[in-house]
């Protein structure tokens, strides 16, 4: 079954639970959770809305706050908390940490000095994990293998933010936005609320594995509503996806030679842009600013230096990085930004992945006889599973244990 979001009108998270509850999802165990966690929320049901009758998940009063901060480290721990399933918890983390690097550069703050306005933080928390939870319950309930999604809204025009008017779409949405497929709006000024708020883009690069048409038979339509105002809703389909005969040879997206990282979850073959220049210009400081600024860009798939020798055996590299193709021309112009190189060369790779998901593993043994559970990359090979625990969730737990990188890789000994 094919999960197709229609995000014409807005994406959130919140409306995106409502419309999975519309569809028959059980979110009992999501609201249970949150009651524990002091959020209690409701599912309300809006019988006449504007795209029809849907549903509504919204915060009790009593889990809003009418003022103080919530600094990230508490959200992260909030959302830590609660018993999310596991990929879930990775998708939920990974649109968070987006969400707060994008904030940060708006205000121009490190990540780790952010905080939220306390009624906002309420809703990011409420957004980035009703919104995951309630798409692995709909993975389950509904058959959902393929989540996509149509080209986000634009908007323009100014909306009432915590601080004050806020152009639209937001300075941090704005940022969230590099990469994505968007199409104009008829009516944006209509708008009474934000249609794309940055905790919606997040989750607009975190949940679909495509942005393209639905294609199928349709089983389901389920409408979910902001939780206050009707102008701003999102409606989801599920797709049964056609099977064809092998003397009728299907046009279908598995048939088709991948041109995004989308294929790394099923493995295969795919298509990736390879960008390149020669550097012999840059202080060593300039350098590692560059490479530090190009490996944070989420469009960017990795970044390699390759020191050698240029022209009259002046100090000279290669600068290389990786990204699917339909982010090249947004690479090429971060990585022109961070050199001042004076040119770029480009082309297209083929290249083997293997199945990869997202998940947790085991690891740190020697430090305790729990070990320490942490984010990993999920692959097969050779029909054995593998993880591999994350690099930013080693160091951050090896800082919060006050030892060194290795330790956490390291086994305990027998008894001796």
């Amino acid at each position: 079954m094919q999960l197709h979001l229609d995000t014409t009108f807005g994406f959130d998270g919140m409306s995106l639970a409502g419309a999975l509850a519309h569809l028959g999802v059980d979110m009992r165990p999501v609201l249970s959770a949150l009651q524990q966690l002091d959020l209690p929320c409701r599912l309300l049901n809006v019988p006449q809305g504007p795209a029809g009758p849907g549903f509504r998940l919204t915060p009790a009063d009593e889990a809003l706050p009418a003022d103080g901060l919530w600094p990230v480290s508490g959200l992260h721990a909030a959302l830590e908390s609660l018993p999310l399933p596991d990929e879930a918890r990775e998708q939920a983390e990974k649109a968070l940490r987006l969400l707060v690097e994008a904030q940060a550069q708006a205000h121009g703050v490190r990540p780790e000095g952010l905080a939220f306005a306390a009624r906002e933080g309420v809703f990011v928390l409420l957004s980035l994990a009703a919104a995951c939870w309630a798409l692995a319950l709909g993975r389950k309930a509904l058959g959902i293998t393929r989540v996509t999604a149509s080209p986000l809204p634009w908007s323009s025009g100014t909306t009432q933010g915590p601080r004050g008017p806020l152009p639209l779409p937001s300075p941090a949405a704005a940022l969230l936005l590099r990469g994505l497929p968007l199409r104009r709006t008829e009516n944006d000024s209509d708008y009474s609320a934000d249609p794309l708020p940055a905790d919606g883009v997040a989750l607009a690069r975190v949940l679909p594995d495509a942005f393209e048409l639905p294609e199928g038979i349709v089983r389901g339509l389920g409408v979910g509503y902001r939780p206050s105002g009707d102008d701003v809703w999102l409606r989801v389909w599920v797709l049964e996806e056609e099977e064809t005969t092998p003397e009728t040879p299907p046009v279908r997206r598995e048939n088709r030679r991948e041109e995004t990282p989308d294929a790394q979850r099923r493995g295969g073959n795919e298509q990736i842009a390879q960008l390149e220049t020669h550097l012999d210009h840059l202080t060593g400081e300039e350098l590692g600013a560059a490479l530090e600024a190009l490996a944070a860009l989420p469009e960017v798939l990795d970044v390699l230096w390759l020191p050698g020798l240029g022209k009259k055996s002046r100090p000279s590299g290669v600068l290389r990085l990786l990204c699917a193709p339909r982010h090249r021309e947004v690479a090429a112009a971060a990585l022109l930004r961070h050199t001042h190189s004076l040119g770029v060369r480009y082309c297209l790779l083929e290249r083997t992945v293997l199945p990869r998901g997202a998940g947790r593993c085991l690891t740190g043994q020697a430090l305790g006889p729990e070990g320490v559970m942490l984010p990993a990359k999920l692959y097969r090979l050779e029909g054995r599973d593998y993880a591999r625990p994350e690099a930013d969730a080693v160091r951050e737990a090896a800082a919060a244990l006050g030892v060194g990188v290795p330790a956490l890789r390291m086994s305990r000994p027998d008894e001796y």
